[in-house]
């Protein structure tokens, strides 16, 4: 399988982001990683049923689950559940390095009873979309600590430590889940509806982006009012409707960028802006580089890596 290059998130028909596992038959990515102010992977809301721990071991970052924005610091680890909205964003100009680990919860379903009784009941509480384990709790050195040789055990390729490394945070898990972060019930009920509402839409727009589409396509795609498209857009990814869109395309322009020889025209073309100059312009109020420039830093990284 090739591997997509660093910031390109690859979806299935459900909108939902197919994880790049670092072994096709093993469904666990983990990745020493790192996040600075308008990186391609920075704010870039997704879902997927894979659970998600990250722990940062330098700095400061920030993270969006469900429309709740959490700061992360050293020493803190967060848990986003399965199916949760999530995306990371940068909140110091410097650069904050984590550890990640995500994992399809089937890789700790030994047993159906393991399953139904430890497993399920975790990852279908919409209740709890996260939980933020802060440096200073009881338990967060022991998760952070967990994680860490959980990366460590990925660069020997050892399955069987990695499924052990995530036995042992599962228990962390379930000693926790009792008085995890809860948002009040009618509040959830509401944010839970909202979610798949966006889900749509985002699914709408995955699928005609590249077309002159309107707001009222994208309210429409959601069932939903073009004041309450507005709404949802802007507490579940702080970005209108319009600029969502305009930052979906533009994802799309530095994929070609980094994958592709196309020209400008044809890149603007494909990706449906109006032109290669109104692409120039968009493109850089997100990256703060032209797509010229964007193009020959990849290009410049590409031959590093050689």
């Amino acid at each position: 399988m090739l591997k997509p290059k660093r910031g390109i998130i690859m979806k299935r028909n459900d909108g939902s982001e197919v994880v790049n596992y670092n072994i096709d038959s093993f469904p666990v990515y983990i990745h020493d990683g790192y996040i600075f102010p308008g990186c391609t992977w920075e704010r870039v809301p997704h879902y997927h049923d894979d659970v998600e721990f990250i722990s940062v071991y330098s700095g400061s970052m920030g993270y969006s689950v469900d429309g709740v924005n959490i700061t992360l610091k050293k020493g803190d680890t967060l848990f986003v559940n399965s199916d949760a909205i999530h995306y990371s964003y940068s909140t110091e100009n410097d650069v904050t390095r984590y550890y990640l680990a995500i994992m399809n919860p089937h890789i700790i379903c030994s047993s159906y009873a393991v399953e139904t009784k430890y497993v399920k009941p975790v990852i279908t509480d919409k209740n709890v979309p996260f939980i933020h384990f802060k440096s200073e709790d009881f338990d967060a050195s022991a998760i952070f600590h967990t994680i860490k040789k959980i990366s460590k055990e990925e660069e020997n390729k050892s399955e069987f430590l990695i499924t052990k490394g995530f036995f042992e945070l599962w228990d962390i898990i379930m000693h926790r889940f009792t008085d995890a972060y809860r948002v009040h019930i009618s509040h959830m009920e509401e944010g839970d509806s909202h979610n798949e509402k966006l889900k749509a839409m985002m699914i709408y727009i995955d699928q005609h982006y590249n077309e002159q589409i309107k707001l009222k396509d994208i309210a429409d795609a959601g069932c939903v009012s073009q004041s309450l498209c507005n709404q949802i857009f802007n507490r579940l990814t702080e970005k209108s409707p319009v600029e969502y869109l305009m930052h979906y395309r533009s994802r799309k322009v530095a994929d070609l960028l980094q994958t592709g020889n196309m020209c400008m025209s044809e890149i603007a073309e494909a990706t449906g802006f109006s032109g290669a100059s109104y692409m120039a312009e968009t493109f850089k109020k997100f990256y703060r580089m032209s797509p010229s420039d964007f193009r020959k830093s990849t290009y410049k990284e590409m031959h590093k890596e050689l």
